[in-house]
């Protein structure tokens, strides 16, 4: 019975992944899809600076914001010439969040391009805006 209930779980976390999963490739394919040519040219044009091992700064363009209170939550598009994954040569997704005085003094707005950080094996700073 222990194992069978196990099996349950594994099911279950496996479905979630997948309807996650499938959520976010269809939001980021309507994202890509409403970008004008230029737009695309810049992502797909941009140059990827290393700063640390497997820790990048590049640009991206701020897809969709969400206000949260004291926070924003931002979808950036970018475009992927590193991580070897399903994703590579693509322009894709990446979630940062910045306070609600940093986009006022900033002030961003859907569209803008920024410059972000990208760490992907780091767990906490693994995204953020880095304001010039």
């Amino acid at each position: 019975m222990p194992y069978l209930i196990g099996v349950v779980v594994v099911v279950i976390f496996i479905v979630v992944v997948f309807i996650v999963a499938g959520k976010d490739s269809k939001e980021r394919k309507e994202m890509v899809s409403k970008l004008t040519e230029e737009q695309r040219n810049i992502l797909m044009s941009t140059e990827v600076n290393f700063v640390e091992k497997n820790a990048w700064v590049q640009k991206a363009m701020v897809a969709k914001m969400k206000d949260k209170g004291n926070k924003i939550d931002i979808r950036l598009l970018w475009f992927n010439e590193v991580l070897q994954n399903n994703e590579y040569n693509t322009i894709t997704i990446a979630d940062v969040a910045i306070t609600k005085s940093e986009q006022e003094e900033h002030n961003v707005k859907e569209g803008d391009f920024v410059k972000f950080y990208f760490a992907p094996e780091k767990s906490i700073g693994r995204t953020k805006i880095i304001w010039e």
